[in-house]
């Protein structure tokens, strides 16, 4: 299996499932360019600020640190769908449990994206069940 690198620390146990690019949504007309990494345990979208890019360049946007845009535990998630924003059909909508909604606009094959979100959820253990 090929190791996935990501610059943020992990848990003792957690390993990291899939990572792809894409944007983290954060309005109608505001959107950050990120990573999203599936782990275990959670999801974590790391961006890179483009404010540095803007103002110094190329050289400026690579001397820059990634910082973690969004992150949250696969628990927390209450509900997931396929969304779209504009022209895009490929925008993972997670609803959370305090009530609000992360989008992140996926580049690459949607269904990739998809299983690896389900392969992931199938290990995680629900906060209360149905006995």
């Amino acid at each position: 299996m090929k190791q996935i690198k990501v610059k943020f620390p992990l848990n003792p146990q957690e390993t990291v499932l899939f990572k792809v690019n894409g944007s983290y949504l954060k309005s109608k007309w505001k959107a950050e360019q990120a990573a999203l990494c599936l782990t275990n345990e959670r999801i974590v979208m790391e961006g890179k600020p483009m404010l540095m890019f803007f103002l110094f360049g190329i050289i400026g946007w690579l001397l820059t640190r990634t910082k973690k845009a969004k992150e949250f535990p696969l628990t927390d998630i209450t509900n997931f769908s396929r969304g779209k924003q504009g022209f895009n059909k490929k925008v993972a909508v997670f609803e959370l449990l305090d009530g609000s909604t992360v989008r992140f606009a996926i580049t690459g094959k949607w269904e990739v994206f998809e299983a690896a979100y389900h392969k992931a959820m199938m290990d995680v253990k629900p906060l209360f069940s149905l006995q």
